[in-house]
């Protein structure tokens, strides 16, 4: 992985984050099943 983060195209890091339930979901089942994932990112200006 470069320093400076992640360009265009490039395959996200897997990560796991907490659902509505508190469960766990990582990046990585998702994909597994075949669902389609949307990432966006956005930068605090404040």
């Amino acid at each position: 992985m470069r320093y400076g983060g992640l360009q265009e195209g490039d395959a996200a890091p897997d990560f796991t984050l907490s659902d509505v339930e508190d469960r766990s979901v990582a990046l990585s089942d998702i994909v597994r099943r075949g669902q389609n994932v949307l990432l966006v990112f956005l930068r605090h200006l404040g």
